[in-house]
């Protein structure tokens, strides 16, 4: 299975570099939008998180280009639990999955292990 994600933030990377070495998940990195098609081409993800906290992943535009260019994907988003502008936006988006930022980090092994 191939995760691609939006996180800039380094610690955070390094818990789902952690749960994906564990799942035996290949997972590949994206600081900005304008890198998702060149990087979704390359590992063709099934599954892509957001950071949807960095204003650069605004949830509509992020959601535009994951769509273009990986369309069968699972998309999910989290946030900080106070941030409802953001899981709001990304529910609207279309996002698969909206989460706080504690609920992702919680439930990312049972939610890479449930996908396809």
């Amino acid at each position: 299975m191939r995760l691609l994600a939006l996180v800039k933030d380094l610690m955070f990377r390094s818990k789902i570099d952690a749960v994906c070495e564990s799942l035996g998940v290949e997972v590949a990195y994206v600081s900005a939008v304008e890198l998702l098609p060149p990087r979704c081409a390359e590992i063709s993800p099934q599954v892509v998180v957001v950071d949807l906290s960095e204003r650069t992943f605004e949830a509509e535009t992020t959601m535009a280009e994951i769509r273009k260019c990986a369309p069968g994907a699972r998309v999910i988003g989290f946030a900080s639990h106070v941030d409802l502008k953001s899981l709001a936006g990304a529910r609207q988006a279309g996002f698969t999955r909206v989460l706080s930022r504690q609920e992702f980090a919680a439930q990312l092994p049972a939610l890479l292990k449930s996908a396809p």
